[in-house]
This record gives C-alpha cells, sequence and structure tokens, in this order.
C-alpha cells in the first residue's frame, strides 16, 4: 500500500489505520507527494494507492530536471492536486503502473471536484474524517468487485458503470467486444 499525503501526521494516521485492519507496517509506505509516490511505485510493488486531493508538490521536487517532468494529456507539470497525480498515474507513458487501484480521500468538496477525480480514473472517492470501517469497505470493494480497466482516447480508469441492469440494445455485445480487444491490446508501462 502506499500512502500519499502532504501532512506527513494524515500519511501517518492512515497508515496506522491500515495497520490496525492487519496489513503489515513494512508493508505500507508514505509518500509526501505525487513525485516521491511515483519514486516508491517504480522501486516497489504496490498494490493500493490512497491519495489526497489537496496534494501539492514539495520545494524538493519544484525544480525538477526536464526528463524528471510528468507529460500528461494538458502538458507538463507536476502534479497539483491528487486527480492529477491519478491523471498522470494513468495517462503517462512514464507510468510505473497505470493499472493500479487508487482511493481518493477528500474533504468536503463541490461534486464537480468528485467527477473530476472519478473522470481521472480514480477507483473509490472517501470523505474526510475518515474511520477504520469506511476505509476497509472501500478496499474491500476494490478487492471483491474489480471493474475492468477501460484505455480510450478520452479515459483511462476503471469502468465507471457500477450497476450494469438497463443497458441500451447491442451494449452488452459492444462490451464483449470491447474487452477481447482490451485483452489484445498491450500497453506500454
Amino acid at each position: 500500500m502506499l500512502v500519499v499525503d502532504n501532512e506527513q501526521k494524515i500519511a501517518n494516521l492512515v497508515k496506522d489505520v491500515l495497520v490496525a485492519l492487519s496489513f503489515p507496517d513494512r508493508l505500507v509506505f508514505t509518500a509526501s507527494d505525487g513525485y516521491e509516490g511515483l519514486e516508491i511505485l517504480r522501486k516497489t510493488p504496490i498494490d493500493l494507492i490512497i491519495t489526497d486531493w489537496e496534494l501539492h508538490p514539495n520545494e524538493k521536487y519544484s525544480k525538477l530536471v526536464k526528463s524528471a517532468i510528468i507529460r500528461t494529456r494538458w502538458g507538463d507539470f507536476p502534479p497539483t492536486n491528487g486527480a492529477n497525480f491519478v491523471d498522470c498515474l494513468r495517462t503517462s507513458s512514464k507510468s510505473p503502473n497505470r493499472f493500479i487501484p487508487v482511493i481518493m480521500l477528500t474533504g468536503p468538496t463541490q461534486s464537480n471536484h468528485i467527477y473530476y477525480a472519478r473522470d481521472c480514473g480514480v477507483n473509490e472517492i472517501l470523505m474526510k474524517p475518515i474511520n477504520a470501517e469506511d476505509l476497509a469497505r472501500r478496499i474491500i470493494a476494490i478487492a471483491d468487485h474489480p471493474r475492468d480497466f477501460i484505455v480510450s482516447p478520452n479515459y483511462r480508469g476503471p469502468d465507471r458503470r457500477r450497476k450494469l441492469a438497463n443497458l441500451p440494445e447491442g451494449a452488452e455485445e459492444r462490451r464483449k467486444i470491447d474487452m477481447k480487444i482490451f485483452k489484445n491490446t498491450t500497453v506500454a508501462s
């Protein structure tokens, strides 16, 4: 597990919750911003990321060389919030793992922030203050009910549709074809 938060106290609190939920302490890593998170992802196998919405680059990363900058569809820049960090994970050719599940932590916010995070490829969103039970439910939902990963020109991330009821005519067959194409497509990492 990787917890990405600018505030070390919050990252440690989330780590403590994960340890209390029986995740081994030595397997829960913390990062203070998106760049440090990417460094950890490049060196360590991670199964899940928990990131904060309010995420900005630390001073030590403000003067990076051009080759270290993350390229996204919006250009080269450091991730300025958690959703941009997730978007970088999903779309950058330098991403260490485009398919990793992500839980976004956010304070009370506007619905457009939630839609933006979802559209960047977040698997689950959890409002602060967090508690162990809610976090455990989100982790279990990701583990027990994984959603297909969608790769399209306008979106990369987990299938945003949670219900399959009332599909339009032909949609089920189209999804099967799309999944065959996806499974036969090689995505560069």
